[in-house]
């Protein structure tokens, strides 16, 4: 009976157990939706995206570089416990003569078994060449890992707004398809009606029968299109798998805050583009390390102060208080003088002023690069604009020709190989129209970040 007891208890508490975990889990997979504008996603995604997150760790550890960099010339404080136990003592010949046996030598140890010395050692840096280069160059490190930061976050600004209108584009699609895919439904229904009167052949009902399959096939392709890119905004962004999405702003938003003329006669100016400013800060970094190798060549001036103390004993008593430590305390300073280095000096000096030169050819290079980059694409945003209209113009006039189509085929005035002509045209028009929208504001997002100011 007892047995029959305690296995029902023992039941009992397993299903206990099994429920409360099956409650965790699903308050832990519970979905969380979030609402997000663009500015709100990108300003999201500043925080959370995992690039981002490194790259504001870059611009601390440049922080603590120079922090380390500072404290080399700061006071400097080391101390030093030695102990030696003597197992064997050395042995020292001295001359007979000392002990009335000319002519001979006589072995003679010295010292004590047991040796302790306590020291601390206090020193200062006076000057340095490469010390207070080398703080400036921690410094300009600095500065050009801010920038870097900077840059990075434009970069995820800019892949946020570019995913998040590619994912409207694609839903577009999708309402699309689904409204044409309702429409194409109906049409197949009262084929049938019609086939099953007589009006109409079985072939015709087949045709529009394949029509949908096919339609299905593109909606299909079209949604799995949309959960890739709904995966990578969630992921640009640093989202947790429970977290989902929902968009605020739409591309009639994006499309009315487009102003052709003003980005397309915008001057542009080098000096104030993201990449050239930190092509600039690099150029001081190599600048500065020029400087830095020339100053091997300076002298190092240092001083310090020394306090010891030393114990002595032939019994291992060192923290006995009545016997004698015997302290020192010496005080100096040290110059070193570099000389002779066999020209490994002359050669980092040559090497890094060689950095100089390369430096000063790869910023004529960007420059003009730049420029080129500029005209081009203000070239391909132009043409992305007039294939924009042309495929509003030539959208509406598909969807305008594929519903008239099917108001003639429906009257019977229309065969089914003109409603296929026209459902393929229509199909293919919003395909090219949905494209023409993402190619303009994607153009409209690579020149506007060339010609930010910064």
């Amino acid at each position: 009976m007892n047995y029959r007891f305690i296995s029902l208890f023992a039941i009992f508490c397993l299903f206990t157990g099994l429920s409360a975990f099956a409650q965790q889990s699903s308050a832990g997979l519970q979905v969380e939706v979030k609402r997000f504008s663009l500015a709100e996603a990108q300003a999201y995604a500043f925080e959370n995206n995992y690039d981002l997150r490194n790259s504001a760790t870059d611009v601390e550890i440049a922080r603590k570089m120079v922090k380390q960099n500072t404290a080399i010339g700061l006071p400097q404080i080391n101390a030093n416990v030695d102990y030696m136990d003597y197992v064997l003592q050395p042995t020292t010949l001295l001359p007979g003569e000392f002990f009335g046996k000319p002519g001979t030598y006589q072995p003679v140890q010295f010292g004590t078994t047991y040796n302790a010395t306590l020291k601390g050692t206090l020193s200062q840096l006076i000057y340095s060449g490469q010390y207070l280069v080398g703080l400036q160059t921690a410094k300009a490190y600095l500065e050009t890992s801010k920038q870097k930061n900077v840059r990075d976050k434009v970069d995820v600004r800019d892949q946020v707004a570019e995913v998040y209108i590619r994912l409207l584009v694609v839903e577009e699609g999708i309402k699309i398809l689904d409204s044409t895919y309702l429409v194409v439904s109906r049409l197949v229904e009262e084929a049938r009606k019609s086939f099953q009167a007589g009006v109409i052949e079985d072939i015709e009902v087949d045709q529009l029968d394949l029509n949908r399959s096919n339609l299905e096939a593109t909606i299909a392709y079209t949604k799995n299109s949309r959960n890739n890119t709904y995966a990578t905004l969630k992921f640009i962004m640093g989202l947790k798998d429970n977290q989902e999405i929902v968009q605020t702003d739409n591309l009639d938003t994006f499309l009315a805050q487009l102003d052709r003329d003003a980005l397309i006669n915008q001057q542009f100016d080098y000096n104030s583009n993201l990449d050239y400013v930190l092509l600039k800060k690099a150029d001081y970094l190599t600048l500065m390390q020029y400087k830095l190798s020339k100053t091997t060549y300076q002298p190092t001036l240092s001083g310090f102060l020394t306090g010891s103390t030393n114990a002595q004993r032939n019994t291992w008593n060192f923290f006995n208080t009545s016997d004698v430590w015997y302290p020192t305390v010496n005080f100096g300073i040290s110059l070193q003088i570099p000389i002779w280095s066999s020209g490994s000096r002359k050669y980092a000096v040559d090497q890094a002023r060689l950095n100089v030169e390369k430096s000063k050819v790869t910023d004529e290079k960007l420059r003009v690069g730049l420029e080129l980059q500029v005209a081009t694409a203000k070239t391909d945003f132009s043409n992305a604009y007039a294939i924009y209209e042309n495929k509003v113009k030539g959208f509406q006039t598909a969807l305008k020709i594929y519903e008239k189509t099917m108001e003639k085929y429906k009257q019977g005035m229309a065969g089914s190989t003109d409603l296929e002509q026209r459902y393929s045209q229509f199909l293919t028009s919003s395909g090219d129209y949905m494209q023409s929208i993402y190619g303009l504001l994607s153009q409209k997002i690579k020149l506007n970040k060339l010609l930010e100011k910064y």
